[in-house]
């Protein structure tokens, strides 16, 4: 072969080999199919790592007593009887907590909120019922809390507020008066434009006070955590249940007053987490402080009545929303005043921010205003919850998108496809700063109208079938911010923790390679994701890659799996880690080899000659090389080991619209959800079926916090009243529609690979296409709805109301 005709070839190779790169083209080896998931074969054995599993030795459990009221003083607690139980090795009480640890730190501040002291237990005064006020330890969790019952706690109960409306009433009791004169912690406001001019100048303006229900995440493992003191090596180990590892490390130094380098957090297996598992909880920091004082391990292990109680509550929020237009339809102006409820203390997450960020939606709307008001109450801390904001003020806009389309006559597709963002106009800056990167917007809204054949369905007359049912269709279009823009737009919200992630790669002798994340496996499948675009930028076997979780000892420091951010910035990270580990194989490979390391491929098993089949290496052999420092090019270090950390310049904004079709009795209100379309656009999809997987699930949430989900409290009482399985309507496999998913796939310009986030989208659109489904259903019975959950009783409510409005003529 003369050497034309072999450059040729190479030459050949090598494009082809460059247009299989990640880094340089658009085909790709692995990304883009649904391999078997790293995770499934431990867990479908039963070989999964939860923190309930983790049992050492010589090990003590702990239970927690709560206060039983909503807001109450601690006249005293009288802990002489519990102490004498056999079996109780410790009791904490709210003074020595405060001067054994400090509060709990806040991992993401409200902008211009004051900071409340949050200790482990309660200082003096409860303000939730659920706040934990004493701590015991013993040899069982039986024993604990028979020591519990025997506790005397001296509760005056105080005047208590359940409802953030009336927390602003003037005359409301303040829960935190040595901080705050009032239970307002702070407004925030984002506004582009001239929304008070153009409202003014619109010639139809609609209106409406949306109310969105608190619920909980209710993951399928409850908080757990198991606390080890080395006293001579000075060394807490801690095994806990959580999504961010290395933030609960730091939080965990802070508020034991210990060094961050003496705190290992592994987190193996976590059964689901949904945002409830972000930052530490005061159980954490108690059991930490009872394995310090007890030199032996503390196990606790939350139950589902405590999860209820003390766990983050997520959602709960009234929307004051209006929408100007013209006559033709075109929307001009968007305001939305929005009081979210934080509970009684804020919690590490704390109030949902990103109602402000998408509350225009996918519309075009230069001229709009939003602002926040974080009230407290004497309920359960809210925290962060799938989607975060995203499905309150998605339900709120879509709902005022129908009310206007019936108001002017028109069909809301229609409407929102004169209102809708181009791609051309794409990117696009929202009035909180944030752009949307690209997409097409429109083409997931007429995918949906046609799955579920709208055209057909709007032409029907309103006739009820034989069932006496009156049929509906409705739709929720969206855009999601997922992930973060930088670590400098956190820094200006004050918050704890970056943009970033981090992998490690380190090859091993067996030609395997193993890759170290922070990341926990929460069920979002992390590993299987990670080791995928491993895999793709170095060229090798998927299942070479071997991915490890969730270990600080382990893995450099990251932020954690939350806001729909992990692949985005993981992506990043194993790419950059990747491509220096590539290079160097290739160049150990071409030394050996006695060959151009531009001649060479990495392939599978090993690294082979682009023209001599024979010519070729095992990646053993080529790591084996590396690690022992034997038979490597004189220069080059020993080793073969890679860390890389990055971070996302922009966040990246996913995008669909989801349709509902809905049969209702008019008389009853009794409805049933006959079928449920997804259309989604997640950019490039890594791993198809597991993004099904993740849209279904998280739709099912959504599904559940739009028909039965509810953390109802008593007005008068101030108890909650939905807090167990048997008064909180979670749904069960019986209970969900039919659900068909739909896909388009345009990549984000501002990522590695085009992805967009997918975890939380399920979770968004739901609670609007429904409403809007009876609405659409019932609209000659002047039926509106406002609130979540839909319920038979509600819609019922409505269709009375909406007669009477019709009687009245108004």
């Amino acid at each position: 072969m003369n050497n034309v005709v072999a450059g040729a070839r190479v030459n050949a190779e090598l494009q082809q080999r460059s247009a299989a790169d990640p880094a340089e083209g658009d085909r790709h080896r692995v990304i883009g199919h649904s391999v078997p998931r790293k995770e499934d074969d431990r867990l479908l054995r039963g070989d999964g790592r939860f923190t309930d599993d983790v049992q050492l030795a010589h090990q003590l459990e702990m239970a927690v007593g709560r206060c039983p009221f909503p807001h109450a003083r601690i006249r005293s607690i009288d802990i002489t009887q519990a102490l004498q139980l056999e079996g109780v090795r410790q009791i904490l009480t709210g003074e020595e907590v405060s001067a054994l640890s400090d509060p709990l730190t806040v991992l993401r501040p409200v902008p211009g909120a004051p900071q409340l002291p949050y200790y482990a237990l309660a200082q003096n005064v409860a303000t939730y019922e659920g706040q934990p006020v004493v701590s015991v330890v013993a040899t069982s969790r039986a024993v604990a809390e028979d020591a519990l019952e025997l506790i005397d706690i001296d509760y005056e109960p105080l005047p208590h507020v359940s409802d953030a409306l009336e927390a602003l009433e003037p005359d409301a009791q303040v829960l935190h008066p040595q901080v705050m004169t009032s239970n307002l912690m702070v407004a925030n406001v984002n506004r582009a434009g001239e929304p008070e001019a153009r409202m003014a100048e619109a010639e139809v303006v609609v209106e409406g006070r949306m109310r969105i229900g608190r619920v909980t995440a209710l993951p399928m493992e409850p908080r757990g955590i198991v606390a080890m003191w080395r006293p001579g090596a000075h060394e807490l180990t801690v095994h806990a249940s959580t999504q961010v590892p290395h933030l609960v490390r730091k939080q965990l130094a802070e508020s034991l007053r210990i060094n961050e380098s003496s705190i290992r957090v592994s987190a193996s297996d976590v059964g689901g987490g949904f945002g409830l598992k972000l930052g530490i909880y005061p159980e954490d920091v108690l059991a930490c402080l009872h394995a310090m004082a007890l030199r032996r391990p503390v196990k606790w292990i939350e139950d589902r009545m405590e999860h209820f109680r003390a766990s983050t509550h997520g959602r709960e929020s009234i929307h004051d929303y209006r929408l100007g237009a013209m006559t033709d339809g075109r929307f001009v102006a968007m305001s939305n005043t929005y009081v979210t409820d934080i509970g009684g203390w804020n919690s590490p997450f704390g109030s949902a921010q990103l109602s402000s960020v998408v509350f225009t939606g996918p519309y075009k709307v230069a001229d709009a205003v939003v602002e926040r008001r974080v009230v407290l109450t004497n309920k359960t801390p809210i925290g962060a919850y799938r989607g975060y904001g995203q499905p309150e003020v998605n339900f709120a806009l879509e709902v005022l998108v129908d009310r206007l389309a019936r108001k002017l006559g028109k069909d809301p597709l229609e409407l929102r496809e004169m209102n809708m963002l181009r791609p051309g106009d794409l990117p696009w800056q929202v009035p909180s700063g944030a752009i949307y990167d690209s997409g097409d917007y429109l083409k997931t809204l007429h995918m949906a109208a046609e799955a579920v054949d709208y055209s057909a369905h709007r032409a029907m007359p309103r006739i009820a079938r034989e069932d006496g049912r009156l049929v509906g269709i409705g739709f929720a279009s969206f855009v999601e911010r997922t992930g973060y823009a930088s670590a400098r737009f956190l820094a200006n919200r004050g918050s704890q923790f970056g943009a970033h992630e981090s992998v490690t790669l380190r090859a091993n002798r067996s030609g395997g390679i193993d890759l170290y994340t922070g990341v926990s496996s929460i069920g979002q499948s992390s590993e299987t994701a990670f080791a995928q675009l491993c895999a793709e930028v170095l060229g090798v076997d998927y299942e070479l890659i071997r991915v490890h979780t969730g270990d600080t000892a382990s893995s450099p420091l990251n932020t954690g799996s939350f806001a729909s951010r992990t692949l985005i910035a993981a992506a990043g990270a194993v790419r950059e880690a990747a491509l220096p580990f590539r290079d160097k194989i290739l160049r150990l490979a071409a030394w050996a080899l006695e060959a151009p390391v531009e001649e060479l491929v990495l392939e599978g098993h090993q690294v082979r000659h682009l023209l001599d089949v024979d010519r070729c290496m095992s990646l053993s052999q080529v790591f084996s090389r590396a690690i022992l420092g034997q038979g490597i090019p004189a220069g080059e270090a020993p080793g073969l080991e890679t860390t890389a950390h990055f971070e996302p310049a922009d966040a990246a904004f996913s995008f669909g619209t989801a349709a509902a079709v809905v049969a209702v009795d008019p008389e009853t209100g009794e409805f049933k959800v006959e079928r449920f379309v997804m259309v989604h656009d997640c950019g490039v999809a890594v791993n198809p079926k597991v993004i099904e997987g993740q849209v279904r699930g998280a739709l099912v949430q959504g599904l559940g916090a739009a028909l039965g989900e509810e953390l109802r409290y008593d007005p008068q009482t101030g108890q909650l009243l939905s807090g167990s399985m048997l008064d909180y309507f979670v749904p069960m496999a019986a209970d969900v529609p039919p659900i068909d998913l739909l896909h388009t796939e345009v990549p984000s310009p501002v990522t590695p690979f085009g992805v967009r986030g997918v975890g939380e989208v399920g979770t968004i659109p739901p609670g609007a296409a429904l409403a809007n489904a009876l609405c659409d259903a019932l609209q000659d019975y002047g039926v509106e709805l406002s609130q979540l959950p839909l319920t038979p009783e509600s819609v019922w409510r409505a269709l009375r109301e909406g007669r009477e409005r019709i009687a009245a003529g108004t």
